[in-house]
């Protein structure tokens, strides 16, 4: 057929350099667990349990629906505030491990983790590591 020059092999076609681009901002949108963490508490105090929901695991936003749909209807709720099952403080440590991670949060009450998990692409909370989760069973407050 053709014959090609040395320089077409080296050269980097338009639609080559539209996939690499997009693959590019994909990695620099993708939230690392402390903005996911910030974003989460920002949307506990919008007091929107769907916005809230989305920054955990899938089993972990569906527990959290169905505790506060079931208090809703029995009017016994095991939390009087889903939205403070995360422990309030300041980060002071983020240890990554492939697609999991444990987030240290030191707070007025001492230190407490945040496990996270990467799921579809995000990381993502999971309630059940969550001490404010299991406060209620020991007779705390979350």
């Amino acid at each position: 057929m053709f014959a090609r020059s040395p320089r077409d092999s080296t050269r980097i076609r338009p639609k080559t350099w539209l996939v690499l681009a997009a693959s590019a901002l994909f990695v620099a949108c993708s939230a690392g667990p402390e903005e996911r963490l910030t974003a989460a508490r920002a949307a506990a105090s919008d007091k929107d349990l769907e916005a809230f929901a989305k920054f955990f695991t899938q089993d972990s936003a569906n527990l959290l629906r169905d505790m506060v749909a079931a208090g809703e209807r029995s009017k016994i709720r095991y939390l009087k505030d889903p939205f403070s099952v995360l422990p309030e403080g300041d980060l002071e440590d983020v240890l990554i491990d492939g697609n999991s991670a444990i987030l240290k949060v030191k707070g007025r009450r001492g230190s407490e983790e945040i496990r996270m998990f990467m799921e579809n692409d995000e990381w993502s909370i999971d309630l059940y590591s969550l001490k404010g989760l299991w406060a209620p069973l020991r007779g705390e407050s979350p």
